[in-house]
């Protein structure tokens, strides 16, 4: 009979060790004493930690390689299981004993060898530890199932969140120190005034790291500026899953930041320091942008050196006649343009006072709308709950269960976008509102001041396709200050400050009749800025 040569073969796979049957250590440990007891020859050790429920352990075939080569014609290991849990990899080591390059193999409990009783029990184990896989990622699956159904995340936390059990399940909570960080990432991404890299930078500077504590680049800070899980949902499996956690940022500041992502509103980037630079466009419709140049002029007579910065187009059509002009000119028609649109402080306070009372009046109404929407939220997750039942009894195909589910979910996405911005859209209303009248109040104190971004976050608020035509500007008014120029708004305005108006409750004027303050009263201008600040500031 032809010496026996062994292999021992000891595997774990690549969950948790607290989790395993026996660790490598432990099972090498009874295999030499066993291999000791039995005086085996041992040719090698052969250790390795991974799954065996598909093909394509490394060491496994590397074994079977050296089988087949004659280095060893038997295998010592634990238990069967640990050869495969697979059918192909269990197969293949059967036909090996089959064809005689096997003997023999051998566990501290028992032998196999090639006869019939042994291989049919050899099949029957591998068969069986195939069958425990097969359940396990069933129950796992089934587990995941009932998570996603709750709500709860499944895997680690993005930053931004932390892992912590929720009601005795494992769910993500917001992170405090990191939260703050990572929303006003969003934010200023959504701007288009950053890079990715530039982003990068500032979020480095600002001190947020991985959760391995290194700095974040361009990948990772890509990641997670298209991770869904920061506005609700998450995905696991390739699917989108409803999160029940607190959100980070809403769906539209989501959306926002993919446009700048995927280039549908690409950065630009300012050539030079000038506040407006990359806003204005030369007037012979070529395109071109305007470019702001530092010159210097010697005046001979004085013997003295002066310097003016020019504004003109960079002539990219090639035969541009457009004139210049000084900066100093270009802002004096920017001032004029806003001065046209510009109130006094009396009717500003009075436009945000009246502002935060419509806010507060309109609270019952947002409240009702949000408990609508929560209600048909929940119709439809007992919709879903519907078709996961009549799935498990598969009462419909996996196909038609996905399409209704894929449908639902996406209605259900729509409606939790509403839920999520009902509030955020009407706190947005009276900010972008309030806005509008510190604009229109603080407009030409922020040109006067020394600040560019001042200066240029009033022209961007105010005016829009700006253009350099003859040496003048061009530019039309952004709504809803466009208004403001109308004669009998302004009228109303200048001729409405009476002693009675102070005397209302702010409260009573937003609803009030236009009557109430009389043909020259203030109200017909704040009833005006209401539907526009509606309409087109939101």
């Amino acid at each position: 009979m032809e010496k026996l040569r062994h292999f021992i073969y000891c595997r774990k796979s690549e969950e948790d060790e607290k989790r395993q049957i026996l660790s490598i250590d432990a099972q090498l440990r009874e295999l030499k004493e066993y291999a000791s007891k039995c005086n085996l020859h041992i040719v090698n050790i052969l250790t390795e930690s991974k799954s065996a429920r598909k093909p394509g352990r490394e060491i496994f075939n590397e074994m079977i390689k050296k089988i087949e080569a004659g280095e060893a014609n038997a295998v010592l290991v634990w238990q069967i299981n640990r050869v495969a849990r697979n059918h192909k990899d269990g197969g293949n080591f059967l036909q090996l004993i089959t064809d005689g390059i096997i003997k023999q193999v051998d566990t501290p409990h028992k032998q196999y060898r090639n006869t019939g009783d042994d291989k049919f029990f050899m099949s029957l184990e591998f068969g069986m530890s195939t069958k425990y896989s097969d359940d396990l990622s069933d129950n796992i699956k089934r587990g995941n199932r009932q998570k996603y159904l709750r709500g709860e995340y499944c895997g680690w936390a993005p930053l931004g969140y932390s892992n912590e059990k929720v009601n005795g399940n494992p769910n993500i909570i917001i992170d405090s120190n990191e939260a703050p960080i990572v929303i006003k990432i969003f934010e200023e991404y959504s701007t288009g005034k950053y890079s990715l890299g530039t982003m990068a930078e500032l979020i480095n500077k600002w001190g947020l790291k991985t959760k391995k504590g290194k700095p974040i680049g361009k990948s990772h800070l890509q990641k997670i500026l298209s991770n869904p899980t920061y506005y609700g949902w998450y995905r696991h499996g390739g699917e989108l899953h409803k999160g029940n956690y607190e959100v980070l940022i809403s769906k539209s500041l989501f959306d926002m930041v993919q446009d700048v992502l995927h280039n549908r509103a690409k950065p630009k980037k300012q050539k030079n320091s000038w506040a407006y630079a990359t806003l204005l466009k030369c007037g012979c419709e070529c395109g071109a942008s305007i470019v702001f140049e530092t010159k210097t002029k010697h005046y001979k007579k004085t013997d003295r050196d002066a310097e003016y910065t020019y504004a003109r187009s960079s002539r990219r059509c090639g035969h541009c006649l457009e004139k210049g002009t000084t900066l100093e000119d270009l802002e004096a028609e920017i001032v004029e343009k806003l001065e046209a649109v510009r109130i006094d402080e009396e009717t500003w306070k009075l436009g945000v006072e009246l502002l935060q009372a419509k806010y507060e009046s309109e609270a019952k109404q947002r409240k009702l709308i949000s408990i609508n929407l929560q209600t048909s939220y929940q119709k439809k997750q007992d919709e879903l709950d519907g078709y996961f039942k009549m799935r498990a009894k598969e009462e419909i195909t996996a196909e038609e269960f996905q399409e209704k589910k894929d449908k639902i979910i996406n209605e259900q996405n729509a409606i939790q976008e509403k839920i999520d911005n009902a509030v955020h859209n009407q706190r947005n209303w009276l900010e972008l509102a309030v806005d509008f009248f510190d604009t229109a109040y603080y407009a030409r104190k922020m040109i006067e001041s020394k600040l560019l971004d001042e200066k240029r976050k009033a022209v961007q608020k105010v005016g829009w396709n700006l253009k350099l035509k003859e040496g003048k500007l061009v530019w039309t008014y952004q709504k809803p200050y466009d208004v403001l120029l109308i004669p009998e708004y302004r009228s109303n305005v200048s001729r409405g400050k009476d002693s009675n108006l102070r005397r209302e409750n702010p409260a009573d004027l937003q609803s009030a009749p236009v009557g109430h303050l009389g043909t020259s009263g203030i109200f017909p201008f704040y009833q005006k800025m209401f539907v526009i600040c509606g309409k087109n500031i939101i």
